[in-house]
């Protein structure tokens, strides 16, 4: 009896209990669906440059991650979303994505990559603008591959592979992260608050 009591203890205290953060006014919940599978908040911050707020980010995974490559490994789909607190044009939006892909896969790869990033990156430029408060979501599908949704709508077709969708993630959680205190706060498998 005490064994199995101690078992039971040791496994709540081993998996961290996931809790929805609220960041400059906007909700991430801690957990939410994607298809069939749950997800749970892995951690959340900010993207900012200088004293401008951009958007709020939060990371959902299967199982709790601290490196890339434990979050590509986590089983299951797995969603990146943003919360633009400023509008921004689409242009405004795929640039900085674009340019973080780059910074973060070797020249050779980047270049061979290059069909599918124009392709995805046209089909969001086709939203025209981001408004502020929409949710955006980046998500890898298995089987299928990566995706973008705005409000729950496609804005994206599929792109194959899943090198595109870690490529994706990079940008915030790679070797050279667009910023590094925001890479630590999504991969703390809690949120920031």
């Amino acid at each position: 009896m005490f064994l199995r009591l101690f078992a039971l203890v040791a496994a709540l205290l081993a998996t961290p209990l996931a809790t929805a953060a609220e960041i400059e006014g906007v909700r991430l919940e801690a957990a939410t669906r994607l298809g069939d599978t749950s997800l749970q908040l892995n951690g959340a911050g900010v993207r900012s440059r200088f004293i401008i707020k951009a958007y709020v980010i939060g990371l959902y995974l299967g199982a709790p991650a601290d490196t890339l490559d434990g979050a590509m490994a986590a089983p299951g789909p797995k969603r990146i979303e943003i919360v633009p607190l400023m509008g921004f044009s689409a242009e405004q939006f795929t640039e900085p994505l674009v340019k973080g892909m780059k910074k973060n896969l070797p020249p050779a790869e980047f270049e061979a990559m290059q069909p599918r990033i124009r392709a995805f990156v046209d089909d969001l430029t086709a939203v025209k603008e981001v408004r502020k408060g929409s949710r955006i979501a980046l998500e890898w599908l298995p089987g299928r591959g990566s995706r973008a949704t705005m409000d729950g709508q496609e804005i994206s077709r599929i792109v194959e592979g899943e090198d595109f969708y870690r490529a994706l993630l990079a940008i915030w959680v790679g070797g050279k992260p667009t910023q590094d205190d925001l890479k630590l706060q999504l991969l703390a498998g809690k949120a920031a608050r």
